[in-house]
């Protein structure tokens, strides 16, 4: 299966924790690929505010540079908030703009990913870990995967699988969460926007 670019960074950012009304996008917004204030152009599109709609209480942390990292093709950002009873929860932003042919072709290609509707020229949700029944506590992982002209959007949403009692991670409200996120960050058509449902859990 293929590995969401941005995830490894996210596993890094919540591996640090354990060691250590929506506005209409296109108002105001910069131009796809640039950057306001020395900042990721990833964390100018997808905001703190915004992020925070996703998960209440979410933090940016680690990669956050109007730079593309060493080796990455995309602006990267990433958000993590931990709790005792919830555990981690980690959310990453990969902007990739402009993106090739060979990008574009790539993103639409995401296995096991279902198709959304309202999103830009493509997207699609795909659910990992938990969610397809893997082994080891494997932690709940939602990733939604966009393209809008010449620009690709990735974003991982991770959090803990189920301890200590917690409830289980809702597969429908991430993705929904995450869809809505891509549409208050100015990448919804106009259309009405359709998330596909998670797949049940496998016990």
């Amino acid at each position: 299966m293929r590995t969401p670019a941005a995830v490894p960074v996210l596993f890094l950012a919540a591996s640090a924790l354990l060691g250590g009304c929506s506005q209409p996008g296109n108002q105001g917004a910069p131009a796809p690929g640039t950057s306001t204030g020395g900042t990721s152009p990833a964390c100018d599109l997808i905001t703190p505010e915004i992020a925070a709609k996703v998960v209440p209480g979410i933090m940016p942390v680690g990669q956050n540079s109007s730079d593309r990292p060493p080796g990455s093709k995309a602006y990267l950002c990433t958000y993590s908030s931990k709790s005792m009873d919830g555990g981690i929860t980690a959310l990453s932003v990969a902007l990739t703009s402009p993106a090739s042919s060979q990008d574009i072709s790539t993103a639409k290609s995401a296995p096991d990913c279902s198709p959304v509707t309202g999103i830009g020229d493509f997207a699609c949700l795909q659910w990992t870990g938990y969610f397809r029944g893997e082994a080891g506590g494997a932690s709940a992982n939602v990733v939604l995967t966009a393209v809008r002209g010449d620009e690709t959007l990735e974003m991982p949403y991770v959090t803990s699988a189920p301890m200590n009692g917690a409830p289980a991670p809702d597969g429908d409200a991430m993705a929904r969460a995450l869809a809505q996120a891509a549409v208050d960050a100015g990448w919804g058509n106009g259309s009405p926007l359709g998330v596909p449902a998670a797949p049940a859990p496998a016990s």
